[in-house]
C-alpha cells in the first residue's frame, strides 16, 4: 500500500509548439507523454499565446516577437518560448528531471536553471540548423557549422544525456564536435499506423488514376515542388491524382505551381485518420525532402505497407531505412524521380513487394520499443545523477 503513495517521477518538457501538433516533434512528444502518463508525471512547458487557456499539466510562457521577424515565426507556425526566471525556478524545484526537446531561448534557460538546482538534463536534437537556414532563405556552409557548434556549446554540451532520432542524426552530432555519449532513439511508429492494405478499385468506364501521396511540412526545405514537377513531365501525368498532405508557408506557391503545371492536385491540411487512409491507399508515397533526422511520415507509410520513393540525400537519415535502387531517386534529380514513378506505376508486383518489405522495415522502429527505451533511459539518467 505504501507504493500507492510513493514520489513519481516529475519531468519537465520544455516543448515550445505544444499546441501545434502539426509540427513533426509536438506530435512525437505527446505520443511518448501519454504513453509514459502511467509511469512519470510531465509538465509541459510551452510558449503561450494572449488568447490560448492552459492545460493543467502545462505552464506558459510569454511568446518572442521581434518586429520584423515575426512574420517569419508565424508562418513557420513554431512559435518560440522567452524564459521567466521566477517561472522556472518553480517548475524545477517540483521536477526531478528536464528533458528539452528545442535548442531556443526557453530550452537554454530552463538548462540553466536546472544545471543551478542540481537536477539532470536530457536534450533531443530534432532542429537542424540546415531547416532553420532554409525557412530564413539562406544557404551557407560556413553558417550552418557555425549554427552547429553554438548549440552543441549551449545544449547538446550541457545534457547529461543527448537523443537523437537516428544514427544519421548522432553522427551529425559527432561530426561537429560533440563529445558526449548519444543515444539513437527512434520516434517510433504507433501501432494505428500498421494497417492492411485497403484494394483500390479503379472507377467503372474510367481511365484507372493513380493515387500518389506526400505527407510534411509545406516548407522550401521539403522540396514539394520536385514531385509536382516529376508529375507534369510524366507519361502517366493525366492518370494520376496527387495529395500533398501538410500545412505551411509554401501552400500557396505549390497550389499554384500544381495548376501552372497542370497537375491533379489536394493541397493541404487533413485529419488524423484522413492520414491513415491516405498511407492505406496510395500506390505510390513520395518523399522529396532533401533535410530530415528521421523521416517519420516515410515510416507511417511504411507501416501501412505503401511503396515509398524517397530523395537519396546527403543531408537526410531517410536513406538509412530505405536502400532499395527501385525507391530511391538521385539527390535532387527531377528527371530520376519521374522515370523511378513511372517504373513503379507500371509494375504492380514491384509495388506490392515493396509493400510487403516496408512493413517489416518500418516493425523494427516501433514505436513500444521506443517508449520503453526512454522509459529505461529516464531512470538510467536519474540514477547516475
Amino acid at each position: 500500500m505504501a507504493n500507492e503513495h510513493a514520489h513519481r517521477t516529475v519531468v519537465a518538457m520544455v516543448i515550445d509548439p505544444w499546441y501545434h501538433p502539426f509540427n513533426g516533434t509536438v506530435v512525437s512528444t505527446r505520443r511518448f507523454v501519454d504513453a509514459l502518463a502511467a509511469q512519470f508525471d510531465f509538465k509541459i512547458l510551452l510558449a503561450l499565446a494572449p488568447d490560448e487557456a492552459l492545460e493543467a499539466k502545462c505552464m506558459g510562457f510569454s511568446r518572442l516577437r521581434i518586429p520584423g521577424i515575426n512574420f517569419i515565426i508565424d508562418r513557420m507556425k513554431a512559435p518560440l518560448g522567452l524564459p521567466n526566471r521566477q517561472k522556472l525556478q518553480q517548475v524545477m524545484q517540483e521536477a526531478d528531471l528536464l528533458h528539452v526537446q528545442f535548442p531556443f531561448f526557453l530550452g537554454h534557460g530552463a538548462i540553466a536553471e536546472a544545471k543551478r538546482q542540481g537536477k539532470p538534463v536530457v536534450m533531443s536534437f530534432h532542429v537542424q540548423p540546415e531547416n532553420i537556414l532554409s525557412n530564413l532563405g539562406v544557404s551557407s556552409r560556413w553558417l550552418t557549422d557555425l549554427l552547429y557548434r553554438f548549440f552543441i556549446w549551449r545544449f547538446y554540451d550541457r545534457a547529461d544525456c543527448v537523443i537523437a532520432p537516428s544514427q544519421f542524426a548522432a553522427d551529425l552530432l559527432h561530426k561537429a564536435g560533440l563529445t558526449r555519449p548519444v543515444t539513437v532513439l527512434s520516434n517510433g511508429v504507433t501501432e494505428d499506423f500498421f494497417l492492411a492494405r485497403a484494394p483500390v478499385n479503379a472507377p467503372v468506364n474510367e481511365t484507372p488514376m493513380f493515387h500518389i501521396v506526400s505527407v510534411g511540412r509545406l516548407a522550401k526545405e521539403k522540396q514539394q515542388p520536385q514531385l509536382l514537377r516529376a508529375i507534369a513531365a510524366s507519361r502517366f501525368k493525366n492518370e494520376i491524382r496527387l495529395t500533398l498532405a501538410g500545412t505551411g508557408p509554401q501552400q500557396g506557391q505549390l497550389m499554384d505551381l500544381a495548376a501552372e503545371l497542370g497537375v491533379q492536385a489536394e493541397i493541404g491540411r487533413v485529419s488524423d485518420e484522413r492520414l491513415k487512409t491516405l498511407y492505406q491507399t496510395a500506390d505510390v508515397f513520395v518523399q522529396t525532402s532533401a533535410v530530415e533526422l528521421e523521416g517519420m511520415s516515410v515510416l507511417e507509410a511504411m507501416a501501412a505497407g505503401c511503396p515509398v520513393l524517397i530523395n537519396r540525400s546527403n543531408t537526410s537519415a531517410v536513406p538509412e531505412f530505405v536502400v532499395a535502387p527501385e525507391a530511391t531517386y538521385a539527390m535532387n534529380d527531377v528527371a530520376d524521380l519521374t522515370r523511378k514513378l513511372e517504373a513503379m506505376l507500371e509494375n504492380p508486383d514491384l509495388r506490392s513487394a515493396a509493400g510487403q518489405e516496408n512493413r517489416q522495415i518500418a516493425q523494427s522502429r516501433h514505436h513500444d520499443h521506443s517508449v520503453n527505451t526512454l522509459a529505461q533511459l529516464y531512470r538510467r539518467v536519474l540514477g547516475g545523477h
